[in-house]
């Protein structure tokens, strides 16, 4: 492992390529940094003595006439190329230096015969026997080094180019691996760091969140003051800092291509991912986030934010997500027709009023009891494939669209904890949810001139209007004579027998077979109308009630007496309807 790394001021661009610093030109290794001609990129080579050579070319890397700070390490598997402490390219790489015959250059590096010359300054020259860290790098950049450094036994030359006179540039360390200068030469001492380079900072206010960067590397190696270094968490894949007692995750935008995070059981109420572009997976269990935007989130595979306060979260670019547990929140509305790739969701304990999981054709895995659904669809072609499926503790639910209803009749159940006791399957809940003439009957009618009453057999929990031809009526299965249970395709367990009774008045004799109309509606989420024939005779005598401008004159029986009328006796009527021009007597 290496690190090489200097202070640099270039000038001009170069009609030849423009020796750096490193060893070049060798047929056991190359280590070096180089400007290329006519250009301000830079070449970063390793080159083991396996004969393997690894390259970065980082185009428009230098700016002219400013100093800038830049290293070059190698740490056995991947080469990194720095400039004033962020990372500008990395590349894998093996391989190891056995030997070299020739010297470190310092502004000149040889190919064949030629020399190539550096135009420009250099300063704070340090070769290490180590790989640096971006952390390390950033921290000491603009910090000389002496004995007490913790790394100054991994210096293997260290060149601070202060010496102010002479041909010697002197070797900071124990080495001895004094340079000698060639050709004229022009001293500038310095106290300070020449680049006044000011590493670029994110602001991380949560002091929980700050401590754990620190502690992990990824600090600016100062406590507690509110910052950390943008290079030394812009290169950040994975991140768990759960279970840190963190209430702000401000400073989490910079993590720029974070591919995991774990944020779960904190203090949470906000969750910014926005600029996390590259998520995979994001876990943010037990917090108290009320909303959680994902729409930047395209690559997001996996999310899991149960036990939070969530009521809104949108999925709705997240093409590749494949888990979602979002329990024991207070969303109203979820929308997963632009997953198409989800396997498994799990949304119980939330306020979900509509569940239409019709798009999810891959879809294993389904908990949604505890809402308050009125609608569920889950006609997708993939029931069979979904062992696990639970719509428990939805009183407000009755039809469940599904691909079969005898397959999920028999293996979803209400016994084996998959629904409720009113839960039924239909593959087509958006029309008339059953077969009318299968869930009510009527078994008798009676028509007098005073009341209406009807023989009706009905499931619990459900609302009819009745539009018979003269009148409108609503009925409803309430009480306690309609009993309640499984629907369980309307069997006969499920249904009871009951009287309704309705006061009518100008009742006008129907043909028979009567048919009655009947409006169907389940809580708003179907309404149709059910017709229903009743084709026997009624079971008692229909009186004729007259309209208001005939007069009742007498009933008389078969014998000609005068009667009150029983129930079922043969009677004659005469009525006076004003137009009569001569009496009938029957004796």
């Amino acid at each position: 492992a290496f690190s090489m790394s200097a202070w640099v001021y270039p000038q001009a661009n170069p009609s030849a390529h423009s020796g750096i610093m490193g060893f070049r030109n060798n047929t056991d290794a190359d280590f070096y940094l180089l400007q290329l001609q006519n250009s301000n990129n830079v070449e970063a080579r390793f080159r083991g003595s396996n004969g393997m050579g690894y390259d970065i070319v980082a185009t428009n890397l230098l700016d002219f006439n400013q100093w800038q700070h830049l290293a070059f390490t190698y740490d056995g598997s991947y080469i990194r190329l720095y400039k004033d402490g962020a990372l500008v390219d990395s590349s894998a790489a093996t391989g190891i230096i056995l030997q070299n015959t020739l010297p470190l250059q310092l502004g000149k590096l040889d190919w064949g015969t030629t020399g190539f010359y550096m135009t420009g300054r250099l300063d704070e020259i340090r070769l290490w026997d180590v790989a640096l860290s971006q952390t390390e790098i950033n921290s000491w950049m603009c910090t000389p080094i002496d004995l007490t450094h913790p790394n100054y036994n991994n210096l293997m030359g260290y060149w601070r180019l202060n010496d102010g006179q002479g041909t010697i540039a002197v070797d900071q360390t124990a080495n001895g691996n004094n340079g000698t200068l060639m050709g004229s030469t022009q001293w500038q001492i310095s106290t300070t760091c020449f680049g006044n380079v000011t590493p670029q900072l994110t602001y991380v206010p949560d002091d929980n969140f700050e401590n754990y960067l620190e502690a992990n590397g990824m600090g600016d190696g100062i406590a507690l003051n509110d910052y950390v270094f943008t290079s030394a968490i812009d290169t950040v894949t994975n991140l768990d800092v759960s279970n840190q007692n963190i209430l702000d995750m401000t400073g989490i935008e910079d993590f720029t291509v974070l591919q995991d995070l774990n944020c779960g059981n904190n203090q949470l109420i906000n969750l910014d991912v926005s600029q996390n572009t590259y998520l995979v997976n994001l876990e943010l269990t037990q917090n108290s986030i009320t909303s959680l935007d994902l729409s930047t989130n395209t690559s997001i595979e996996s999310v899991k934010c149960r036990d939070n306060n969530i009521t809104n979260i949108n999925i709705s670019n997240n093409s590749q997500l494949v888990y979602l547990d979002c329990d024991n929140n207070q969303i109203t509305n979820l929308s997963t027709i632009d997953n198409p790739n989800l396997e498994e969701l799990y949304c119980s304990n939330n306020q979900i009023i509509y569940l239409d999981l019709s798009a999810n054709t891959v879809l294993t895995e389904l908990n949604a009891a505890i809402n308050l659904l009125i609608s569920l669809n889950i006609q997708n072609g993939n029931n069979q494939n979904m062992p696990d499926f639970y719509s428990t503790w939805n009183s407000n639910l009755s039809c469940i669209q599904v691909d079969d209803v005898s397959w999920s009749t028999t293996n979803w159940t209400f016994a084996n904890g998959n629904i409720d006791t009113q839960h039924y399957f239909s593959t087509n809940c958006s029309a008339v949810a059953f077969d009318c003439t299968d869930s009510l009957e009527v078994t008798d009618v009676i028509i007098d001139n005073t009341n209406l009453t009807m023989n009706i057999a009905i499931y619990n929990g459900y609302n009819y209007f009745l539009n018979y031809p003269y009148v409108a009526y609503t009925i409803d299965a309430n009480g306690d004579t309609i009993q309640a249970g499984n629907m369980n395709l309307f069997g006969a367990n499920n249904l009871v027998t009951t009287w309704y009774n309705y006061s009518l008045s100008n009742v006008i004799s129907p043909a028979y077979p009567l048919t009655m109309y009947f409006v169907y509606s389940d809580g708003s989420l179907v309404t149709d109308t059910c017709i229903l024939t009743y084709n026997s005779t009624p079971s008692a005598i229909i009186d004729i009630n007259v309209s208001s401008n005939r007069k009742l004159i007498s009933i008389v029986d078969v014998l000609g007496r005068e009667s009150n009328g029983t129930r079922n006796e043969p009677l004659f009527y005469i009525y006076d309807d004003g137009t009569v021009e001569k009496q009938i007597i029957v004796e």
